[in-house]
């Protein structure tokens, strides 16, 4: 039996879990000029010869990209953006599918229709455009410490079922212009 101490306890766990990262996650960290970023994705597409498709794939400068590993087209998966420390955010970049080549570009799935979640609570569901060009998602600008976008819809491939981003990051501009409101 649980007491009122552990209860409160995991009360607590509960309610901080969008901001931290889950067992189920696969995390990609990487320090910068702002602050330290921490990108995590809730699955990620086995390697298929030397090729990888994990969340250090989404700073979008290889020619690589995050897919989704899970049966099906990825419609629940998402990717979170932790920024340490907390900065104003108000819009972020996102590139589409398996962008390196047209034919990679159309075999994979891309995404259609996600939703966009913030640390300060600002939630909002988007289209996105079936191009390869990198497309700006604006939000409600806010001092934040994590962004989500959860897949809920997509665009099918003309092989199998997996669905690739090649580049989702927070644009640098918004954090300077944010910051030196403040």
């Amino acid at each position: 039996m649980l007491s009122r101490t552990s209860t409160l306890a995991v009360s607590s766990i509960l309610w901080l879990a969008p901001a931290i990262a889950v067992a189920a996650e696969v995390c990609h960290s990487q320090s910068g000029q702002y602050g330290d970023t921490r990108t995590c994705v809730t699955s990620v597409l086995a390697p298929q010869g030397k090729n990888t498709y994990g969340p250090e794939a989404l700073a979008g400068s290889d020619g690589s990209a995050w897919c989704e590993g899970v049966a099906g087209p990825g419609k629940g998966q998402a990717i979170t953006l932790h920024q340490e420390p907390e900065s104003v955010v108000g819009s972020m970049s996102f590139g589409n599918g398996y962008a390196r080549t047209p034919a990679l570009y159309r075999a994979n799935g891309r995404i259609k229709q996600a939703e966009i979640q913030t640390s300060g609570g600002y939630r909002k569901v988007i289209a996105l455009k079936d191009t390869k060009e990198i497309q700006s998602i604006a939000i409600s600008p806010s001092k934040v410490s994590w962004i989500r976008l959860t897949i809920l819809d997509v665009y099918p491939g003309t092989r199998g079922t997996d669905t690739c981003i090649t580049t989702f990051h927070l644009n640098q501009e918004d954090f300077l212009e944010g910051e030196s409101q403040q």
